[in-house]
C-alpha cells in the first residue's frame, strides 16, 4: 500500500504540471477521423519508440538486468534507476510516447481456470511493468501496451505465446530442445517451418490440442482475449479510483501472420473475429481507450502467384497494398471512436540485401517511397481509423554499407543514416503518428539486441547512442489549428510547419533539437511572433494568429532566412512573416 501511495503521489504531481502546461493525460485524448484530440481541442502527433527487446527473454520485462533472471520489485527499482540516464535521453530527443512490449507468457503461464481474473503470477507480472509505465510517465511519457509475438514462442527461436499455447499432438511434435537459433532469417520460419505454421493455425481458429497438457480442442485464442481484457481492467484500477493517465491504448497482437490460411479469409474472418472480441472484452472495463488494429503482416508486400513464394515474396509493388480488414463496414464502425491503425513498415529489398552485406539503393527508396507510404497512410484513412506506424528502423550494421546518396556531412556515406532520415521524411510527409524500433538497453558487440542477432537499437553497446542526429527533428505535439504541413531538412537545419484552419485558445507547442541541432541560437519566422520559448524542456509554445487562415512558422540556424532552402509549400506564405532569435547567449 506503501508503495502505492507513491506511485499515487508522483501520478498527481505529474497531472498538476500538465495542468499547467495545458498537457493532457492520456484519458483525455479521444478521436476525430485520422487525428488524436486532446481536451483543449488541439491536433495531437505522437512521436517515439519501441523498448521491448528485453521483453523477448525470461522474465520478460523491457527493463531488467541480462544476467539476473529474478523477477523482484527490489532489483527492478535499481535496474531503473540505472538506466535513467538512457530514459532522459528520450524525452530530450522530443519523444511523447512509448509503444512498451508485454508478453502473453508472462501473464498467463498456465491455462486460467477464472478468466475472469487474472493468475496470481500475471498480476505480479503487470505489477513489475506498471512501475516502468509509471517511470515513464513521470517523464512525460505515455504507454502503448503491446501484446507482442514473433513465430508465437522460444521454442521456435519466437517469442510471446505460453508453454500450454504450443499445437502439440502425435503429427506436430515439440523441438527436442528449445531453440538457441539466432537466425537473422527468424521471419522466414512463419513460411517454411510446419510447426510454428500449426501453433498459429490453432490459435486463429480458436482450437488447440496440447497433449502433453492434456488440453484438446482447447479456446485458445479465447484466453488471449479475455486475458488483454483483464489486463485493461488491471490498468485501468491499479491507481485506485484513478484511471491510469499514462496508457494511451493497447494493441492485442504484433504482426498477425496469415500462415497459409487464405489471405482475404484470414483479414475477414479471423482477424475481424478476433478484434472484435478483444473489444467486447476491453469495453467491458474501460470504454475510453485505444485499440491499435494491425492488418496481416505481410499486407504490403506483393505476393508472386502460384506457389509458396505467395506468401515470400520481396517484391514491393504499391498498388498491391491492400487490406481486406477494413471492407467490412461493421467492423469500421465498432472501431470508429477508438479504433489506430497500426501498421510497420520495413523495406524488404534493403532488408534483403543487408543480410547480403550488399547496399541498396538510396535514391530508388526517394522515388518508391513516397507512393508506398501515400498508400499506407490512405488504407487507415479510408477505414475511418488514425495512421500510426508503429513500427519501422534499419539495421545499424549497415553502417558499413555505402548508400548511392552523394557523400556529405550528414550521411557520411552510410546506408543507415540516409534510410533513417528518409523514414521520416515519409512521416513528416504525411503526419504520422509513429514509433521507432527500437531502444535496447542491453545491446552488446556479440549479441546486439539479444535477439536473432537483429541490431536496430539506437543504442549501441555499453548504451552508446547512435545516429540521434537523424532522430531530432521538430514537429508540433500539439497544434492550434490543424497541421497541413510539416518538413525537416537535415542538412539545412530548416524546419517548417503549417497549420490551417480555426485556432483554439492553447498554445501549439513544439519541439526543438535544440541541444542536438541549434544551440545556442536559433531563429524563428512566422506569421505570428507570439512565443515562450523553454530552453530546459527544448519546447517552444506558439500562438498561431487567430485572423489568418493559415499560420506558417520556419526553423532556421542562426542566419538570414534562405529562400531557396524552403519547400514550395511554405514560399507561398512568406508574406507579412516576422522573425525572432531564441536559445542561450
Amino acid at each position: 500500500m506503501q508503495d502505492q501511495a507513491i506511485n499515487l503521489n508522483q501520478i498527481q504531481l505529474l497531472k498538476n504540471m500538465n495542468d499547467k502546461y495545458r498537457i493532457s493525460g492520456a484519458k483525455d485524448f479521444i478521436k476525430e477521423n485520422k487525428w488524436f484530440r486532446d481536451k483543449n481541442h488541439r491536433y495531437v502527433l505522437f512521436r517515439g519508440i519501441n523498448i521491448g527487446s528485453r521483453s523477448k527473454l525470461h522474465p520478460y520485462l523491457p527493463i531488467f538486468p541480462l544476467q539476473n533472471a529474478s523477477p523482484s520489485l527490489e532489483n527492478l527499482m535499481k535496474e531503473i534507476e540505472k538506466v535513467n540516464p538512457q530514459i532522459d535521453i528520450l524525452v530530450s530527443l522530443g519523444f511523447n510516447i512509448v509503444r512498451l512490449l508485454v508478453m502473453w507468457k508472462a501473464i498467463e503461464p498456465y491455462p486460467n481456470p477464472d478468466l475472469d481474473n487474472l493468475l496470481p503470477e500475471g498480476k505480479q507480472y503487470l505489477n513489475l511493468v506498471n512501475h516502468i509505465v509509471d517511470k515513464l510517465y513521470s517523464k512525460g511519457l505515455f504507454t502503448i501496451i503491446d501484446f507482442h509475438q514473433d513465430l508465437a514462442h522460444d521454442v521456435y527461436g519466437g517469442d510471446g505465446f505460453p508453454d500450454w499455447a504450443l499445437a502439440i499432438d502425435l503429427l506436430h511434435g515439440k523441438p527436442l530442445e528449445p531453440s538457441t537459433l539466432k537466425d537473422r532469417y527468424w521471419s522466414t520460419q512463419y513460411n517454411i517451418n510446419y510447426l510454428v505454421r500449426h501453433t498459429l493455425q490453432s490459435f486463429w481458429k480458436n482450437d488447440l490440442t496440447n497433449i502433453e497438457m492434456g488440453l484438446k480442442n482447447y479456446p485458445v485464442r479465447t484466453h488471449l482475449e479475455k486475458t488483454i481484457g483483464q489486463t485493461v481492467k488491471f490498468f485501468k484500477t491499479i491507481h485506485g479510483p484513478v484511471d491510469h493517465p499514462a496508457i494511451l491504448g493497447y494493441s492485442p497482437f504484433n504482426e498477425p501472420h496469415q500462415v497459409g490460411i487464405d489471405k482475404k479469409l484470414f483479414e475477414e474472418k479471423f482477424l475481424n473475429e478476433f478484434y472484435t472480441n478483444v473489444l467486447e472484452e476491453i469495453n467491458k472495463v474501460d470504454d475510453n481507450t485505444f485499440i491499435f488494429i494491425e492488418p496481416r503482416v505481410d499486407w504490403t508486400v506483393y505476393p508472386a502467384s502460384g506457389n509458396i513464394l505467395n506468401e515470400f515474396s520481396f517484391i514491393n509493388n504499391s498498388n498491391q497494398i491492400q487490406t481486406f480488414l477494413l471492407d467490412n463496414s461493421q467492423f469500421v464502425e465498432r472501431f470508429a471512436s477508438n479504433g489506430v491503425f497500426s501498421f510497420h513498415y520495413y523495406d524488404p529489398w534493403t532488408i534483403s540485401y543487408g543480410f547480403l552485406n550488399i547496399p541498396d539503393n538510396m535514391d530508388n527508396k526517394k522515388k518508391e517511397w513516397p507512393t508506398i507510404f501515400s498508400k499506407l497512410n490512405e488504407s487507415a484513412i479510408s477505414g475511418g481509423l488514425i495512421p500510426f506506424l508503429t513500427e519501422f528502423g534499419g539495421s545499424q550494421d549497415w553502417e558499413k554499407l555505402y548508400s548511392s546518396f552523394p557523400p556529405s556531412n550528414i550521411y557520411h556515406n552510410k546506408q543507415i543514416r540516409a534510410y533513417m532520415d528518409l523514414q521520416f521524411i515519409q512521416i513528416e510527409k504525411y503526419l504520422l503518428n509513429a514509433t521507432y524500433w527500437n531502444y535496447d538497453f542491453y545491446n552488446t558487440i556479440d549479441n546486439k539486441d539479444n535477439w536473432n542477432l537483429e541490431n536496430f537499437s539506437l543504442l549501441g553497446p555499453n548504451r552508446t547512442p547512435r545516429n540521434l542526429d537523424i532522430i531530432a527533428r521538430p514537429y508540433p505535439l500539439y497544434s492550434s489549428a490543424e497541421p497541413q504541413f510539416l518538413s525537416f531538412n537535415l542538412e539545412s537545419l530548416y524546419s517548417v510547419i503549417i497549420l490551417k484552419g480555426p485556432i483554439v485558445d492553447a498554445p501549439t507547442i513544439i519541439y526543438i533539437p535544440y541541444n542536438i541541432h541549434y544551440k545556442p541560437l536559433f531563429r524563428i519566422w512566422t506569421t505570428n511572433d507570439n512565443v515562450e520559448w523553454n530552453s530546459e524542456q527544448q519546447m517552444l509554445y506558439w500562438y498561431p494568429d487567430k485572423n489568418k487562415l493559415i499560420n506558417q512558422i520556419i526553423i532556421t540556424p542562426s542566419e538570414d532566412l534562405n529562400e531557396s532552402l524552403l519547400p514550395d509549400q511554405s514560399k507561398n506564405f512568406l508574406n507579412n512573416i516576422n522573425y525572432r532569435e531564441l536559445g542561450n547567449r
